[in-house]
């Protein structure tokens, strides 16, 4: 997508996270190289990428706006010490950003309890394979991060989470899956699947999708617009609401 939806008054690093603690997704290169091309081609953000975590302290993370983890698994065994994690958490807590892709929520609980909070939620299986097509549900149509998206429903080729310490009252569902059409069922009573969500953190914004398991949706035209929409809006540059929303029947 270029150029972006709005351009940032000022220049917006971000420090991109790629390694996987746990399995390790194909797609993390490909992640990777398109939101390295993304970042060239938009002007949106400037992007450090990176797979160790030296730079997770409050020193080393003071010169970026952003945070991105790209399907890296099981962040709380990359973590472990109790002063990179409160640098993460108080970096967005104090009005940064942080964007999370995929895998991004395949760890934190019970280990480090405090990311799972922020991110949102914790993947507990995915009953929706990366081979399947599955329905997809646009929950909210006005918000500025779902512009790409021209119709209410639409079908997509991904691998779609359930998740465990999930709380719609505590994060703004963007985009959903309609389980009821998939045809599987998980581990959801009233049939809530969030796929993209936004919230809020303290003073930062989050900005967490599923999507991100296969190659393909990185090189998909109307995904890489939510991708970087969701980023814009984590960085405070692209403004639309972060109060949930009941779950539609």
């Amino acid at each position: 997508p270029s150029p972006p939806s709005v351009q940032p008054d000022k220049i917006r690093k971000a420090l991109v996270y790629s390694h996987a603690s746990g399995f390790k997704h194909s797609s993390i290169p490909t992640g990777a190289k398109a939101l390295r091309i993304m970042a060239q081609e938009t002007g949106a953000f400037e992007a450090t990428f990176t797979v160790k975590t030296d730079e997770f302290t409050e020193e080393g993370l003071s010169k970026y706006d952003l945070i991105i983890f790209n399907n890296c698994t099981h962040v709380q065994k990359a973590f472990t010490e109790d002063s990179q994690r409160k640098a993460i958490l108080d970096f967005i807590k104090n009005g940064k950003a942080f964007v999370g892709f995929h895998s991004a929520s395949d760890g934190g609980m019970p280990q480090w309890q405090e990311y799972t909070d922020m991110i949102g939620g914790c993947f507990a299986g995915h009953p929706w394979n990366a081979g399947g097509t599955w329905p997809i549900s646009i929950e909210d149509l006005k918000h500025p991060v779902n512009a790409a998206f021209k119709e209410k429903e639409f079908t997509f080729s991904d691998e779609i989470y359930q998740y465990k310490s999930y709380d719609r009252s505590k994060l703004r569902v963007l985009i959903g899956l309609d389980a009821v059409k998939s045809g599987k069922k998980g581990n959801s009573k009233t049939n809530d699947y969030p796929v993209s969500w936004v919230k809020s953190y303290g003073k930062g914004r989050v900005f967490y999708s599923n999507f991100g398991h296969n190659k393909a949706t990185w090189w998909t035209p109307f995904m890489l617009q939510h991708f970087l929409d969701g980023i814009q809006w984590s960085l405070g540059d692209l403004l639309g609401p972060s109060a949930s929303l009941p779950l539609k029947k």
